[in-house]
């Protein structure tokens, strides 16, 4: 009867200590690559190799610095709220671009549209073990290896969102828009204080719309 009772016990607390950890407040850096179509290879040393995301609840920031211009993409999926904020000191300008709902639903227009198949092979990142799969953008036919563990949740982030949270949290993956397409592979997930602000645009940020934006990048809707 002992050996049972120590038994079960056993089972108990290695069911424990391995049951899926909930981050609610923290960071995640992942390291990023990207692939560019030839008219866009010019911004390739532009762009950064690691975006750092701060997230407390619903909410996410996403930093990168590119060198010659930060940026931070800030959302919360529940309240559809997002905003980005760029830092472009050699024009002496800081931006910020509210998103409404229209604005959103443009964008949506771009985004591709994720399936995934789940694979027989396990990889480990960042000290989680993951589950290999195949993803595949039904817009274009275009298929990446992505890696999702279920030994932790995180919110989603403006990396992340378009995946369906019932795969796991992603460790390794692809995402395309406009042509470009950025992979990402997690090098650390952190729970630890956001700092303050973090969720939001200090007043020396110039506030424009999405329309100017796009004026500025020589877009049209």
């Amino acid at each position: 009867m002992k050996q049972i009772i120590l038994s079960a016990a056993l089972a108990l607390v290695t069911t424990l200590g391995f049951a899926q950890k909930k981050l609610t407040e923290g960071s995640i850096v992942y390291k990023v690559e990207y692939d560019l179509p030839v008219n866009m290879q010019q911004m390739k040393a532009m762009l950064p190799t690691e975006i750092k995301v701060y997230f407390k609840g619903d909410s996410s920031a996403s930093f990168s610095d590119g060198g010659m211009a930060k940026s931070t993409f800030i959302m919360n999926p529940k309240t559809e709220y997002q905003r980005l904020l760029l830092d472009i000191p050699m024009a002496n300008k800081k931006l910020s671009v509210r998103f409404t709902p229209d604005d959103i639903e443009v964008m949506k227009e771009t985004f591709p549209e994720f399936t995934f198949t789940p694979g027989t092979e396990s990889k480990t990142i960042a000290s989680f073990n993951g589950k290999k799969h195949t993803g595949t953008d039904k817009k274009t036919g275009k298929a990446f290896d992505a890696v999702f563990t279920n030994d932790v949740e995180v919110p989603l982030n403006s990396l992340t969102h378009l995946f369906d949270k019932k795969y796991g949290f992603p460790l390794e993956f692809t995402t395309m828009q406009q042509g470009m397409t950025l992979k990402a592979v997690v090098k650390e997930v952190k729970e630890e204080k956001v700092p303050a602000g973090s969720f939001s645009a200090s007043k020396d940020y110039e506030e424009i719309t999405f329309t100017q934006l796009q004026g500025m990048m020589g877009s049209k809707r």
